[in-house]
């Protein structure tokens, strides 16, 4: 399996901000999962709108950080 999704444009360096989706998308499965197994009630809406929230933001910052660079490599800085 490629991990190449969790790179950044140059595929020179791990994104934190792509790191972070993935662990929030485990974090919902793992919780979901839990609270089955304890037998509690956990509403993944809420917690899927929340994570989503945060995650549009964190997705606007790394397209706007991916556009910057990819900008300075094509103008060769």
């Amino acid at each position: 399996m490629s991990f190449n999704f969790l790179r950044g444009p140059t595929s020179g360096h791990l994104d934190v901000s792509r790191m972070l989706w993935g662990l929030s998308v485990l974090a919902g499965i793992g919780y979901a999962g839990a609270h089955l197994v304890i037998n509690h009630s956990f509403s993944i809406i809420e917690f899927g709108t929340g994570m989503g929230v945060l995650l549009a933001g964190g997705g606007t910052a790394t397209a706007l950080k991916d556009t910057a660079v990819a900008r300075a490599v094509g103008a060769g800085q």
